[in-house]
């Protein structure tokens, strides 16, 4: 008998599978419903997992990986629907229009084939996968400002994998499996796998320096696809790096604790900065997924709470940045510009697309009452014990506060005199945002219930 998780990997290959059907509404209408169901199947997991760790042999969800699986899954169907609307915009295309939605359930699928896998060889072949298909994806449009972010990003990622693959190697060597449950290391093995992970898979999560490929390709990439590669690729490498963090910790490597701490915290401050002088409103978003990554990854490091604080941020980071990334199509369409400073009056022009960008930009760092200020409080609570890293994330939080916030409301305060978005087109990244707000809210009621 088929178990649960399997129709997590059945449904987006199905969708892989029709969408390859020459017929353009085929293609469509089956990424649609192969992503509605696979988002459906991931909120039945969550409830299922709350009960107990879901294992079926190579399989294995705790609620953790639950929590990306309904990211994915939600994202993907999100990015399905504005793809319907986006594709009617693309005038030039260098990847045929006709493997789009091929390749759009490929690049869900390799995603979940990584969150489900017990086995981190597995995770490791998902995230090599994901890189090839979204570099495809990238170069959707014929530009070649896209191409050359896409190679890059191939590039860099791709050797960051090959340095990942030897972290796998030494696990596989001195502990005798990969089912990262069942690794047992020395402490020096799990410091020496850690430290090439943190490399390697970082190098996919965006950490800094190995960031280098993140805002070029998020820049370059049509709205969708940087909405999933945000939301959802980087969380992906994430919770592969959380595996392989808990091998350590387990095998009594403590000191990878202020490791992490450091890479995560030094990341943020950067994206910080970088976001201040940012002309480029998608590259600005980039960077402000990089400094919730590098929140995340120091949450993680600190454990207990702390991680599953980080976890709470990446739920509300993966919806309010995916319906940025979307407003990011519609101002392009409205505006022809990606320039910060040629955007005004959002609010006024397109009222939809400029609420949800204060909502988002909101959202993503950290204001109440979005849930991302509770996550980054109890983050930063737990740093306390490493002043350097408080100071860290703290000034990082103000900075890029600041500075998103900054940017976002020039781009929507003031007069424009631009045509009227489709509604459709405006109320997909709404329902994104809105999104992000009801969970938090809902963790609000939570909060005040449990007290």
């Amino acid at each position: 008998m088929i178990g649960l998780l399997w129709f997590l990997v059945i449904f987006p290959l199905g969708g892989v599978l029709l969408s390859l059907l020459p017929y353009p509404k085929v293609k469509q209408n089956s990424t649609l419903v192969a992503s509605l169901i696979t988002t459906i199947l991931s909120i039945y997991i969550i409830y299922k997992v709350l009960r107990g760790d879901i294992t079926d042999g190579w399989m294995f969800v705790d609620i953790y990986s639950a929590i990306i699986i309904l990211l994915i899954s939600c994202v993907y169907f999100l990015s399905s629907a504005y793809s319907v609307y986006f594709l009617k915009t693309v005038k030039d295309t260098f990847i045929s229009v006709d493997f789009y939605y091929p390749l759009l359930n490929l690049f869900a699928l390799s995603m979940l084939f990584t969150a489900v896998s017990a086995n981190i060889g597995l995770m490791w072949i998902g995230l090599e996968t994901s890189t090839v298909v979204s570099a495809l994806l990238i170069v959707l449009e014929k530009k070649k400002a896209g191409a050359e972010a896409a190679w890059r990003y191939a590039i860099i990622a791709s050797a960051g994998m090959g340095i990942a693959l030897l972290s796998i190697i030494i696990i596989q060597f001195v502990g005798k499996t990969l089912i990262w449950y069942n690794v047992k290391l020395s402490p020096f093995a799990a410091s020496v796998a850690l430290a090439l992970a943190l490399v390697g898979f970082g190098t996919k999560i965006g950490l800094f320096p190995m960031h280098t490929w993140l805002p070029d390709a998020h820049g370059s990439a049509p709205p969708p696809i940087s909405a999933m590669l945000s939301a959802t690729l980087l969380p992906v490498a994430l919770l592969t790096y959380f595996r392989i963090f808990l091998i350590a910790i387990a095998s009594k490597a403590y000191h990878v604790i202020g490791l992490t701490a450091f890479f995560g915290a030094i990341t943020a401050l950067v994206a910080s900065i970088l976001i201040i002088q940012q002309q480029n409103f998608k590259r600005m978003f980039a960077y402000s997924t990089m400094d919730v990554m590098g929140i995340a990854v120091a949450g993680i490091a600190f454990g207990g709470k702390a991680a599953e604080a980080s976890f709470l941020l990446l739920i509300v980071h993966a919806f309010a940045k995916s319906g940025l990334f979307f407003s990011t199509g519609n101002i392009i369409v409205a505006y022809k510009t990606k320039k910060i400073e040629n955007v005004r009056g959002l609010l006024n022009s397109t009222q939809l697309t400029g609420i949800t960008m204060v909502l988002g930009a909101l959202a993503v760092t950290g204001a109440p009452p979005f849930a991302s200020f509770i996550a980054e409080l109890v983050i930063l609570s737990y740093s306390f014990k490493m002043p350097l890293i408080t100071a860290m994330l703290a000034i990082s939080i103000f900075t890029s506060f600041l500075a998103l916030n900054y940017h976002v409301a020039k781009m929507s305060f003031g007069d424009a005199k631009i045509n009227k978005m489709p509604v459709y087109a405006e109320l997909i990244p709404f329902l994104s945002v809105a999104i992000a707000l009801v969970f938090s809210l809902g963790v609000w009621i939570y909060i005040e219930v449990m007290l």
